[in-house]
C-alpha cells in the first residue's frame, strides 16, 4: 500500500553529493544496497540525469494514480 507523504515540518533540502566507501566483504547485504539505490534514485527524480530519470519513473510507479 502507498501512502502519500507530506512533510510537516519545515526542513532545509540537503543538497549534498553522495560518498561511496568501498569495503571489500565476502557476500553483499543485498537489501542496503537497495535501499540505497532507491533513495539516490527517489532523491534525483525530477532532474535531467538518469538517476532523475530513474526516480521519476520509480514515483510513478509507487504513486496511486496508474
Amino acid at each position: 500500500m502507498v501512502r502519500n507523504y507530506q512533510r510537516k515540518t519545515q526542513r532545509a533540502t540537503s543538497d549534498r553529493n553522495v560518498r561511496i566507501v568501498f569495503t571489500r566483504r565476502e557476500q553483499i547485504d543485498a537489501e542496503k544496497v537497495a535501499e540505497v539505490l532507491l533513495r539516490v534514485a527517489l532523491r534525483e527524480a525530477g532532474t535531467g540525469t538518469q538517476a532523475g530519470q530513474a526516480g521519476s519513473y520509480l514515483r510513478q510507479l509507487l504513486s496511486t494514480e496508474r
